[in-house]
């Protein structure tokens, strides 16, 4: 806690900009050993993404991996046509419901967010005050409303 509060005191009155980022700054200034870690692609999957057998046995191979890595719980973002599935999938199988957590992506959040307020909005001049501004093209700003 210490060294947070000296990182930052000196990105405060770092006028150069030469003391590092947090993560950085912790790598420089820590005694403790933190292996490297490696990034890796996962496999492909031959088959649509959108079916539920498909989806189902996703989740089943990344349940697999995480626990080989020790960890019981993951946290799985995707896509609105995946993320509802897979939640419908969750719901039947309570097997698998302590495992997995769906989060939906931050796009389609963004646009389930905008489309609600378009919903609530729609007709006091949203679509109108969307394509003004040069924010959205007509044809997207009509998608929310």
């Amino acid at each position: 806690m210490l060294c947070d509060l000296v990182w930052k005191i000196l990105r405060q009155t770092d006028v150069n900009g030469v003391v590092p980022a947090w993560s950085g700054f912790n790598s420089l200034v820590t005694e403790a050993y933190i292996p490297v870690a490696a990034v890796r692609y996962l496999p492909f999957t031959h088959a649509p993404p959108s079916d539920f057998s498909t989806i189902y046995t996703i989740l089943q191979r990344l349940i697999a991996m995480a626990f080989a890595q020790g960890q019981h719980h993951i946290l799985v973002t995707a896509d609105l046509a995946i993320y509802s599935k897979a939640e419908q999938i969750l719901w039947e199988k309570t097997e698998l419901q302590n495992k997995v957590t769906m989060r939906l992506g931050g796009m389609h959040l963004i646009m389930a967010f905008l489309a609600s307020i378009g919903k609530l909005y729609g007709d006091g001049g949203y679509q109108a005050c969307l394509t003004s501004s040069g924010l959205y093209a007509p044809a997207s700003a009509q998608l929310m409303v």
